[in-house]
């Protein structure tokens, strides 16, 4: 069933946010944007489960980068899962460090379970695959 037009406006405006979150070091900004037992995998070598795991990922992505690193997406898809209230959204997410003038960092390939979070949507799950 295609996905409708009003929750794809509201899910590729969560990305956005997503991105930019995680681009100003706004850790509980980010974190809230998944459920309580949000799973984030391809970060590092073990999933990170739940918000408490998951404050570290803006930290080390600006500390990497001197608060240089920007996250972009692109390609968003989406499908329904059982129900309305549940959407897999296929996107890359293309990360420039601009600390040295600008370069390429990663494109991450991500499968991201979500869930309808009343008027909005919460991660519960993003599969990220680091292409480099």
């Amino acid at each position: 069933m295609p996905v409708s037009t009003d929750d794809y406006a509201s899910i590729s405006d969560f990305w956005g946010r997503y991105c930019w979150a995680v681009d100003e070091n706004r850790a509980d900004d980010w974190v809230g944007l998944f459920t309580e037992d949000g799973v984030f995998t391809g970060f590092g070598p073990e999933p990170l489960v739940g918000r408490e795991a998951l404050k570290a990922i803006p930290a080390s992505s600006f500390a990497l980068s001197g608060g240089a690193m920007r996250h972009a997406y692109a390609n968003l898809y989406l499908e329904y899962g059982e129900t309305r209230d549940e959407v897999v959204a296929h996107l890359y997410n293309m990360v420039t460090n601009w600390k040295s003038g600008g370069s390429f960092q990663v494109m991450a390939v991500c499968k991201a379970q979500m869930v309808r979070d009343g008027a909005s949507w919460k991660v519960k799950r993003n599969d990220a695959v680091m292409m480099r």
